[in-house]
């Protein structure tokens, strides 16, 4: 039978209540409220973590001396995964499906260490994929497509640049009508078969480009080797 503490780790807010955040006398100086949900914490270790949460707390804005902030737009169980992600006392271990939830929030946060450990289980999926591993190498190229969506969309220089390089061998058939191909900006989809272009791999995975920060950085749109890409 499972503990506690192992129900805590494995298991989702989806898949089982838990109070991640509980009311701490001692520590708790905020409480966030999402989707009409109060989560408490300490508005320190927000700010230590994120240039987002540091100025919306030290700069002129409404937030700074309220002890209550609701953020509209979020979604309540995604953004508890996201704040255990920054918490000490809090241990995630990583998903296909959490990374997705992951990603949209670290980069609106500017958390690049977030964005840094979802590329690293990204790239070991693909390895796995890439080595035909059981379990691993199902949708193989719908995967290919999202690490291609989640490099350009996020600036993951290293998995955009391993995706494409994955992605030569198959035929623009297979991936097309791919959703995540199809989220694609229309820049990176101008010349659309992959499997013709292996004469600019080397162009990608040998030139040095400096990205700009998570919130700003884009493919499509700075000065990097990558735009020459699609």
């Amino acid at each position: 039978m499972a503990t506690q503490i192992e129900d805590k780790i494995f298991k989702t807010p989806d898949e089982q209540e838990v109070d991640y955040f509980p009311y701490d006398p001692d520590l708790t100086d905020l409480t966030l409220i999402v989707e009409g949900r109060k989560i408490h914490v300490i508005k320190a270790v927000l700010m230590d973590a994120s240039p987002v949460f540091r100025k919306m707390f030290t700069d002129d804005f409404k937030e700074k001396n309220e002890a209550e902030v609701c953020l509209s737009g979020k979604e309540y169980s995604s953004f508890i995964l996201f704040l255990r992600c920054i918490f000490p006392r809090e241990y995630v271990i990583l998903s296909e499906r959490s990374i997705a939830d992951l990603l949209p929030l670290a980069q609106e946060y500017d958390l690049r260490c977030i964005l840094m450990e979802c590329e690293t289980w990204l790239l070991t999926e693909l390895e796995f994929k890439k080595s035909k591993v059981q379990n691993h190498y199902e949708n193989s190229v719908e995967y290919l497509t999202k690490c291609l969506y989640y490099g350009n969309e996020y600036c993951l220089r290293e998995l955009y640049a391993k995706a494409f390089q994955l992605m030569i061998p198959h035929k623009l058939t297979r991936y097309k009508t791919n959703q995540f191909y199809q989220k694609l900006p229309e820049k990176n989809k101008r010349l659309t078969k992959i499997e013709e272009m292996g004469t600019l791999l080397n162009t990608i995975t040998s030139s040095g480009f400096s990205l700009g920060t998570p919130a700003t950085c884009n493919y499509s749109e700075t000065t990097t080797s990558a735009q020459i890409v699609f």
